[in-house]
């Protein structure tokens, strides 16, 4: 009985339940969310320097005016230039707050995809009752129809139960559009975090599987 019900719950399954992926929303949000991005900045901007970039923030220009002329020359003054370089006394410092950076990118992200996996729940929890709905909805309408055929073949006393049917039907549909609803503005709320491209997210939600272009997968 219990494979038979899922069988007809897989077969009218509204096609946006199965038509995205909660891996691909993950991922999606993980590379447009602002917040996340900011925080990856942050941890580019004190990305520890190689030997290069560390020796240019390192070092600068100097200059001495001294009195009187050299052996070659009688001038009265003398310029003495150079390169000066600020040694730091340890990496340590640099790779310590490297790290620290690391670890509020990784908080960050692990943040916003708790929530993101909580809001996917809720809307795969909302998908199925609208799922499971519809499918009662179906029976009930084909159950009415048998019943119908029934009262016309002369079985009157069938009438109070295709009056029941008919107040389970409008049970039904109130459910499915009250559903509807929530499940509309669940969506949008998983679209917003992936901030200035909700609407490509949103389009993805809604069954446009090649709404993320290039960022799908």
């Amino acid at each position: 009985m219990i494979i038979r019900i899922v069988i007809i719950v897989v077969l009218f399954l509204p096609l946006r339940v199965i038509a995205w992926e909660d891996e691909v929303v993950l991922s999606f949000i993980n590379q447009v969310n602002p917040l996340i991005k900011a925080q990856k900045n942050v941890s580019n901007t004190f990305t520890k320097p190689d030997a290069l970039t560390w020796a240019l923030r390192n070092t600068s220009l100097s200059g001495r005016l001294g009195f009187g002329g050299t052996d070659f020359r009688d001038d009265p003054y003398t310029v003495l230039g150079g390169l000066q370089i600020n040694i730091p006394l340890s990496s340590i410092k640099e790779e310590r707050e490297q790290a620290m950076k690391l670890v509020s990118e990784a908080k960050a992200m692990n943040d916003i995809s708790v929530k993101v996996i909580a809001d996917i729940v809720k809307m795969r929890t909302l998908e199925s009752e609208l799922a499971a709905s519809e499918v009662r909805r179906k029976f009930l309408k084909q159950k009415a129809k048998w019943i119908k055929e029934r009262i016309e073949q002369g079985y009157a006393s069938e009438m109070n139960e295709l009056w029941a049917i008919g107040s389970k039907l409008n049970t039904e549909d109130a459910l499915i559009a009250k559903v509807d609803v929530l499940a509309k503005t669940q969506r949008y709320k998983l679209a917003k975090y992936a901030g200035t491209e909700w609407k490509s997210l949103l389009a993805y939600l809604e069954g446009q599987g090649d709404a993320l272009g290039e960022h799908d997968g």
